[in-house]
């Protein structure tokens, strides 16, 4: 497990790797743009699928800051190009282990 200090010294958004977290919340944004408007807190989640769309950018630091929060991204801080865009993806698309984006969506609501 890693310690605060690491945690806090990767705080901040860190180059390409940010890049790489927001391609993979585009990637779910594009998902949530066309799910069924039934499934659980879908207006949270489409708002953010809009604002994602046009200004990703603007999450950049909170979305990194959420994604710290996982395990998997929390064993690579000593090495952040390890890190791999399929544990990317995943972290975002798993609505039933990881739920980080219906976090930030509940966050931007």
């Amino acid at each position: 497990m890693v310690t605060n200090a690491e945690i806090y010294e990767t705080i901040q958004p860190q180059g390409e790797i940010t890049g790489r977290v927001l391609a993979g919340l585009m990637k779910k944004a594009w998902v949530v743009l066309i799910e069924d408007p039934s499934t659980d807190n879908h207006a949270n989640r489409l708002a953010l699928a809009e604002k994602v769309m046009r200004a990703p950018e603007s999450l950049a630091g909170i979305a990194w800051r959420l994604f710290l929060s996982n395990a998997t991204v929390q064993a690579s801080l000593g090495d952040l190009a390890a890190i791999s865009d399929t544990d990317i993806d995943w972290i975002w698309a798993s609505d039933d282990v990881a739920k980080l984006y219906d976090a930030l969506a509940n966050m931007e609501a």
